[in-house]
């Protein structure tokens, strides 16, 4: 084996997959991604020296901290980071592959010869030698071109772009590769025969575990995963012990994983109880019909990782009612016949010798390992039940199972063919994917492209056009964006759309349209429902403030802010008043009052630097123009300070 090809194999896949993700790498923060900017913590550098107790996600809540004292809201630094992250998980997948295989049995006469080989060479080689000798000796002959393949594959998927490319998903692979090096400790924890070794080992999985955790919950079926490792590829030197057996022997050792996971996952349920998002008292869907739910989309989730076509940010999925539809009965079935294959596989070939009963294993293992890293987000509802980055490492599950397979059939054409074939193979499935990935990317630039690309996906989708309509907004296409929200207004209900927010995105739209009287229109016929809207009545507001009907807008914000005195907006248009009527000291304290209430949002600070250039205080416009372009660049007070600080403030030096 040469071990310099191998290692330049792995460099080029690592380049090769960056290159795929080159096109999203200055792309938009999306959907989710604008909420990173209101909450405090992430220009607070110093939080996580603190109590982790009650922030959700603390780990990757560090990491955006960490891009924000980096860059700001600039997105290259941040997608570079998820790229990295990505990469890390490519490695530690490949390290994954080749336990997974070798403990299979795939390794080979081939190896088993390269490692006699390099025995008997006394001047050459002596510590591949003393390597080769020992994982001879421990039956761990690795197929290392097979396992870099298997990796490849995961790497270039295009199923990983939602989980890399939408940087609030930085969560899933953040925890992935927390969960594979977890596993590949405790891999090395079956290898060790001393007890304080095997101790030490046990204590730095579940290190891993608790940053994993902390990353996001997918964390919580790793023990588990170990356990059915130790079932179905058992260790070689337990290969001849019964399953319990080798069960037994990690019961008590495991016990310290599992009591941190349930005690972690009863902690995750309470801390989302009621938020409308996740746990067990959605108000739309039951437990059990969310689980039947799930029964229809593991078999799609399976064809996407075999035919990844038709991806989409936001799939129309809607959820079940009962187990007796025909979907969920069939899903169920395509399920459980599945699982009983892998049970039987692993009766069967448990300890049969030869590649294809290896083969056997590894497909039980790697179908079985899907399940798993689904488990959590097929038990627990979720307010989305179908979506794509839950699927990041349960990936590797069935490529593991795939690559084994082909590997196998195509050591029957000969050692050289083989060799040639599969490397044929290898180049075309990965260049493939590497470019579908690619593609995929280009759509996760800009929310215009995203939304764009899902409302030609799913049309039937009320959430889908209330997106792509504020894509609309943002890129100045105001009519187009009212058509958006009214689509979404006209396909009815859907309880993951207020139906508040869609009357004040269309109002703000037609607003930049100068159509007022339409826009006062549907507020006001929506706060007859709705009068203690807050919210809403700021908007109605600024509707007033700019057809220069100030003594009504003064009114609309000071009921709003009776409504809710912890509001900032209602400031701000109280500040615009005082602007309009003259009075620029007021208008300051007023935009001053309104970004104390809410330090993240840059347009009350982009106000006060109007109100110092308008006082020809210029310094000190600079400075707040300089403070609110620190902000999603998808926020028009951001770009507003910005064109601002370039027209007065070039001179003073350059934006920071």
């Amino acid at each position: 084996m040469n071990r310099k090809l191998l290692w330049a194999g792995l460099a080029a896949l690592l380049i090769a997959t960056f290159g795929a993700y080159v096109p999203s790498i200055d792309g938009e923060f999306q959907y989710d991604d604008q909420e990173i900017a209101k909450t405090t913590w992430v220009r607070d550098h110093t939080w996580f020296l603190g109590d982790w107790g009650e922030m959700p996600r603390p780990l990757t809540a560090v990491t955006f901290s960490m891009n924000h004292a980096m860059s700001g809201f600039r997105p290259r630094v941040w997608h570079v980071t998820n790229i990295l992250i990505h990469l890390s998980v490519v490695v530690l997948a490949w390290r994954f592959s080749r336990q997974i295989l070798a403990r299979a049995g795939l390794g080979g006469l081939a190896a088993a010869g390269a490692a006699e080989g390099a025995q008997q060479d006394k001047w050459k080689g002596k510590g591949k030698a003393k390597r080769a000798a020992a994982a001879a000796r421990a039956g761990l002959l690795v197929p290392e071109w097979t396992a870099l393949a298997a990796a490849a594959l995961f790497a270039v998927h295009p199923l990983s772009t939602e989980a890399v490319s939408y940087i609030s998903q930085r969560s899933e692979a953040l925890a992935s590769a927390f969960y594979l090096g977890g596993l590949l400790v405790l891999f090395s924890w079956d290898r060790a025969s001393d007890t304080g070794r095997r101790g030490l080992l046990l204590a730095a999985a579940m290190g891993f575990q608790v940053l994993g955790l902390k990353a996001k919950p997918i964390a919580a079926t790793m023990p588990f995963v170990w356990l059915l490792a130790a079932i179905v590829l058992p260790p070689p030197l337990e290969r001849d012990l019964p399953w319990t057996e080798r069960l037994k022997r990690r019961i008590g050792w495991a016990l310290p994983l599992v009591a941190y996971t349930v005690r972690d996952a009863y902690k995750a349920v309470a801390q989302v109880a009621g938020s409308g998002h996740a746990g067990f008292d959605l108000p739309f869907v039951t437990p059990l019909q969310y689980v039947a739910t799930q029964m229809r989309a593991l078999p799609i989730y399976v064809r996407l990782v075999l035919f990844p076509s038709g991806l989409n940010a936001d799939w129309l999925f809607p959820f079940s009612r009962s187990f007796l539809e025909p979907g969920v009965l069939a899903g169920a079935a395509f399920v459980l016949s599945l699982v009983a294959a892998a049970v039987l596989l692993v009766r069967r070939f448990g300890r049969a010798e030869g590649e294809w009963p290896a083969v056997a294993r590894v497909a039980a293992f790697g179908w079985l390992f899907f399940l798993g890293m689904l488990a959590t987000t097929s038990l627990v509802p979720l307010r989305d039940p179908f979506v794509e980055h839950r699927l990041y490492l349960a990936t590797l599950g069935l490529v593991l199972a795939v690559t084994a397979t082909v590997a196998v059939a195509l050591r029957r054409l000969g050692p050289v063919r083989g060799r040639v074939v599969g490397a044929v193979l290898a180049l075309v499935a990965v260049g493939g994917l590497a470019a579908a990935t690619a593609v995929r990317n280009e759509v996760w630039q800009s929310a215009l492209a995203l939304w764009g690309d899902a409302s030609k996906k799913a049309p039937e989708k009320p959430r889908i056009w209330v997106n792509y309509g504020t894509a609309l907004h943002f890129a100045g296409r105001f009519d187009e964006a009212v058509k958006a929200y009214d689509k979404s207004l006209a396909l009815g209900f859907d309880p993951t759309v207020p139906l508040e927010l869609v009357v004040r995105n269309t109002a703000l739209a037609l607003v930049r349209l100068r159509r007022y009287d339409e826009a006062r229109a549907r507020l006001v016929t929506y706060l007859q429902r709705a009068p203690r809207d807050g919210a809403t009545l700021v908007i109605l507001a600024l509707v007033e403030v700019d057809t220069n009907r100030l003594d009504d807008a003064e009114r609309a914000a000071r009921q709003a802010l009776a409504l809710d005195p912890g509001a900032s907006r209602p400031y701000q248009i109280l500040g615009q008043v005082q602007e309009k009527r003259g009075d620029l000291q007021g208008a300051y304290d007023a935009f001053t009052r309104a970004s104390r209430v809410d330090p993240s949002d840059p347009l009350p600070v982009f106000s006060m630097g109007r109100i110092e250039e308008k006082r020809g205080r210029i310094a000190e416009a600079c400075t707040w123009y300089a403070r609110a372009t620190d902000a999603l660049a998808r926020s028009s007070a951001a770009r507003s300070a910005a064109d601002a600080y370039r027209r007065l403030c070039s001179n003073r030096g350059a934006l920071p």
